[in-house]
């Protein structure tokens, strides 16, 4: 952009207009596109910390991918041997477990219960089940569940009034004769109370060592339900993260299908796809609301479009004269988008950082409560740089684009007409 131009459209911006309507709509352009800057960012940074928080819950119980097999149990060491050796760039951490069916039984009531083994070692490395331990405070899970040690949800110690050293009766189903049913009595102690905030977790889960479980069951030391994986984590630039953004697929995706395709006589799969109906309505809220408020910023460059022919109409003699004396007509186009580049501009930048300062006090200070209804009990934040730069070029675009349609029409002004009326 020629420096004269930009110079220009700087002083038509400064300059005191004497039409109060310009004047007037300029402020109602900048607000509008302040406004809807920072509606939108400050929305996506709220849906972020949703999805974030969601899927923290969620990886509190599930790992980022879980191998199993239907009906039968895996060779562990085998699988880990195979993963160690294939895929030893791309995967972080590996953990066994397995689940089974119990009843408790306590003051005479009995009710199912998910017993799950896990090896606390590895487990620590695929799910943050660690951070989710209520009581004790700092414990470690290694010690809270080694022998017949178990962990039970807030709500099951809730529902059976237990505490951290009472003792609870499991009881197993064993063979017995022909068309019965025979249960054998386990006591275990419990040593740990955990809170995920998910209460089919917290009502319906207990976890114990994988050695603890098999030996309960008579199962092989070496066997397993299903295998968690945690990846590792890819180095890629701030340009590919924006990319990823517009992808139906990420990097976890394309592991999980070469996976897939390597053991197919396992089940490959993501936690998202045990949840299918939350990742999605979260994606979908996020894409909406985007579109939804993205129109706010859409009218308001509508009303620059305006702002730009008013002041096209107030400045033809000054266009006649700076023709007549020779300058370029893409050069006076230039003029009025530099004027509308710089409103675009500078609200956007206000907009986004006020956003950012709104997203920073809700991340650091989480002082608005949200109902019961919700994962969370506050109203969660997450910022992030690439979507900072994805909603600022997207607002740039629209209001270059609004831009250039009456900054298109002043090349069109007959200078002798001008001149000879004006």
């Amino acid at each position: 952009m020629n420096q004269l131009s930009s110079f220009i459209a700087t002083k038509y911006i400064k300059f005191k207009n004497k039409d109060r309507n310009i004047s007037l709509m300029m402020k109602i352009c900048f607000l509008g596109i302040f406004v809807g800057t920072f509606s939108l960012m400050l929305t996506l940074i709220i849906m972020n910390g949703f999805e974030k928080v969601t899927h923290e819950k969620m990886q509190g119980i599930n790992s980022q991918a879980i191998i199993y097999s239907n009906g039968q149990q895996i060779d562990y060491l085998a699988v880990k041997e195979y993963l160690s050796k294939n895929y030893n760039n791309y995967i972080d951490s590996i953990s066994p477990s397995s689940t089974r069916q119990v009843l408790i039984e306590n003051n005479k009531s009995q009710n199912i219960l998910f017993l799950k083994g896990i090896k606390p070692e590895t487990e620590t490395l695929v799910t943050n089940i660690q951070e989710k331990i209520a009581l004790p405070i700092n414990s470690e899970l290694t010690e809270l569940i080694n022998n017949n040690k178990i962990i039970i949800g807030a709500k099951t110690a809730q529902n059976y009034n237990l505490k951290i050293g009472d003792t609870l009766t499991l009881l197993i189903p064993k063979e017995g004769g022909q068309n019965k049913i025979a249960l054998k009595k386990k006591e275990v102690i419990v040593s740990g109370i955990f809170n995920i905030g998910l209460e089919e977790y917290d009502s319906n889960f207990a976890f114990c060592s994988l050695d603890f479980l098999h030996n309960l069951f008579k199962e092989n030391v070496n066997a397993a339900d299903q295998i968690s994986l945690k990846f590792k984590e890819p180095k890629i630039n701030l340009f590919e993260k924006i990319i990823n953004l517009f992808k139906f697929t990420n990097y976890e995706d394309n592991i999980l299908k070469t996976l897939q395709n390597d053991m197919p006589a396992l089940t490959v799969t993501s936690w998202k796809n045990l949840y299918p109906a939350l990742v999605s309505s979260l994606k979908l809220e996020k894409y909406v609301m985007f579109f939804i408020l993205a129109l706010i910023i859409m009218v308001a460059c509508m009303t620059m479009i305006s702002l730009l022919f008013m002041y096209i109409q107030q400045k033809r003699r000054d266009i006649a004269i700076l023709k007549s004396m020779g300058y370029p007509d893409k050069n006076i186009r230039s003029i009025f988008l530099s004027i509308g580049t710089k409103i675009t501009f500078f609200a956007s930048i206000s907009g986004l950082g006020l956003a950012a300062i709104a997203g920073y006090l809700l991340e650091k200070y989480p002082f608005i409560e949200l109902p019961d209804v919700y994962y969370v009990s506050y109203l969660p934040a997450r910022m992030s740089l690439e979507i900072f730069i994805v909603v600022f070029v997207a607002t740039m675009l629209l209001g270059f684009l609004a831009t250039w349609i009456p900054a298109k029409a002043s090349m069109k002004i007959n200078v002798a007409q001008v001149l000879r009326q004006e």
